[in-house]
């Protein structure tokens, strides 16, 4: 049975035997769809001669280029030389899964649709999701099921049929090197095209650079924006001001009024092949039913910010520290930032949900788990010759792309979603510019001011100073915002909410013992997890961590549990 929104491309070296409502059919190859979205999945049989999918991005031009596909993946089959042809585009955030067998090869959208009952779980890859919330380059969580990766093409003789891998090459982007003031201002002036290019949207707008970004060009199609989350926090406050600023309407949805349970998790799991993310689940059908419109994001911003550096990963202290390095390296040098980045990677001895079956499991495999995330950083640094470059690339190609992404593709189900950053100009245009340029959004900020400066007269939601002063003020005037709420925290006052992400009631109701006791694997102990969930508050341990952290467990069970009730 296939899966909602969802296709699978069957090709075999004898004749399959056409499956009823199958959209499309020949001797070699077949395919079969269930429920498709055509704001997610677009389909076109050329007449007899082939077909060509696209799934990702909403796409309303009928224009669509399958060949180089914009935020999403194509499969191209053409009938008269027996070739298909896979392309992911440079984000490769909607993956593609595959598996290879004698004489066959299946494609889907969607891995539930892929999994058989001797599949053997690929264990080190589920420690890998649950500690970090990917698995590495094309591994899943299946032994014989792999994903495609950002700039990878699938090159498939389907009279065989045989199957080659390859990855192209993104846009040659050298001599943008020249001067840095040139690209930015390259940056903003492609961007209003692209971003002027789209129809309507409906913003998922925070106070932060990456939903300002969008907000900044003149033209801009978005429609309104909305926010959910703590609506007494700053960040909202602020959030209001900027589409005031703009003239846009805004629609705010209180955290606390938005049902999030375990019934819910399993209708976003059945949809989606997950349940990471379901705020935006919810908040793509608030949109929908409000406006009628697709979303927009400012999600994969990180490249632009500089979000996904060395000083994005490790303690805050060493944050902090490995930052000097862009100072000199002779303050802090490359093999000290090297080692602490090794050191993040490395799976922890225990987990606080596993049973002892599961903890003797995951200790089995913790080893091999840790040498895979060390390797797979050594072949990034191997890849690139600037370390800081290979260090963003390894956190985009595995943190942006299969976990950040998730979020605006949780509108798969509605009205679909729209993902301007994430064009290809636009993401070699940013990486043009150094990181060391980038990082703390220098360079959103400098964007922004060329658009709509005005954004720059309010602050972020954990700063005092405005935006549009320079970087290392802001900084201060968080350092400053810190210590006055430390004193006002000894002097027994309440602190101030800065941030929209505020779950804490969640503590309060019996939704997370309800996700609990819905899980069905012996990997997991129960009681151990409503002990340790009840002492969280205490401990200062977020509310929205322990949902997440939840709802990767539950997308493991899932699947683990599909697995067995097709023994």
């Amino acid at each position: 049975m296939l899966r909602q929104n969802s296709f699978v491309v069957s090709i075999s070296d004898t004749r399959p035997e056409k499956a009823a409502g199958a959209s499309y059919s020949d001797d070699r190859v077949q395919v079969k769809m269930e429920a498709p979205n055509e704001h997610y999945i677009v389909f076109k049989e050329m007449w007899g001669a082939g077909f060509s999918i696209f799934f990702g991005e909403r796409k309303d031009d009928q224009a669509l280029d399958f060949t180089r596909p914009i935020n999403g993946t194509s499969i191209i089959y053409e009938a008269d030389n027996k070739t298909l042809k896979v392309v992911a585009d440079e984000v490769g955030a909607e993956h593609l899964y595959y598996r290879i067998e004698p004489g066959s090869i299946l494609l889907s959208n969607r891995l539930d649709n892929l999994v058989r009952e001797e599949d053997e779980p690929d264990w080190t890859a589920i420690q890998c999701f649950l500690t970090h919330g990917y698995t590495l380059k094309t591994s899943t969580f299946f032994k014989d099921v792999k994903q495609t990766r950002p700039y990878q093409t699938l090159s498939i003789e389907v009279d065989g049929p045989d199957i080659s891998e390859a990855y192209y090459a993104s846009q040659d982007t050298a001599g943008l090197n020249k001067d840095e003031a040139e690209i930015i201002s390259s940056f903003s002036h492609r961007f209003s095209e692209i971003l002027e290019s789209y129809p309507s949207m409906v913003l998922m707008m925070s106070a932060g650079w990456d939903s300002r970004t969008i907000l900044a060009p003149e033209n801009a199609p978005v429609a309104a924006a909305y926010t959910h989350g703590d609506l007494s926090s700053r960040e909202t406050t602020i959030a209001k001001k900027l589409t005031g600023q703009v003239r846009k309407d805004h629609l705010f949805t209180d955290i606390r009024n938005l049902e999030i349970n375990n019934r819910l998790l399993d209708e976003i799991m059945e949809m989606n092949g997950h349940c990471l993310w379901p705020i935006w689940h919810i908040s793509s059908r608030l949109i929908a039913r409000a406006y009628n419109l697709p979303i927009t994001s400012g999600v994969i911003g990180a490249r632009v910010g500089g979000h996904n550096g060395f000083p994005s990963m490790g303690s805050r202290w060493q944050k902090v520290i490995n930052s000097l390095h862009l100072l000199s390296p002779a303050l802090i040098s490359k093999n000290k930032i090297t080692r602490d980045l090794r050191n993040a990677l490395t799976i922890p001895e225990t987990f606080w949900f596993t049973s002892k079956a599961g903890h003797e499991l995951f200790t089995g495999t913790r080893r091999q788990t840790t040498q895979q995330l060390h390797d797979a950083l050594d072949d990034y640094m191997e890849d690139n010759e600037d370390f800081a470059t290979a260090i963003e690339k390894f956190n985009f190609e595995h943190v942006s792309r299969q976990y950040m992404m998730k979020q605006p593709a949780m509108a798969r189900g509605s009205l679909g979603y729209y993902s301007p950053l994430s064009h290809p100009d636009l993401l070699n245009l940013a990486y043009a510019i150094p990181f060391r340029s980038r990082l703390h959004n220098k360079v959103s900020q400098k964007v922004i001011r060329q658009l709509n400066p005005a954004l720059l007269d309010f602050p972020m939601a954990a700063t005092l100073a405005k935006a549009r002063r320079p970087i290392l003020v802001q900084e201060l005037s968080r350092i400053l915002r810190i210590l006055i709420e430390r004193t006002s925290e000894a002097l027994h006052r309440n602190k101030p909410r800065l941030g929209w992400f505020n779950y804490e009631h969640l503590y309060t109701q019996d939704v997370f013992p309800e996700i609990i006791d819905s899980l069905t694997s012996d990997l997991w102990s129960k009681e151990r997890m409503k002990e340790v969930i009840a002492l969280n508050p205490a401990r200062g341990i977020d509310a929205g961590s322990t949902l997440d952290m939840l709802c990767k467990i539950k997308t493991v069970d899932y699947y683990l549990n599909l697995r067995s009730n097709r023994e």
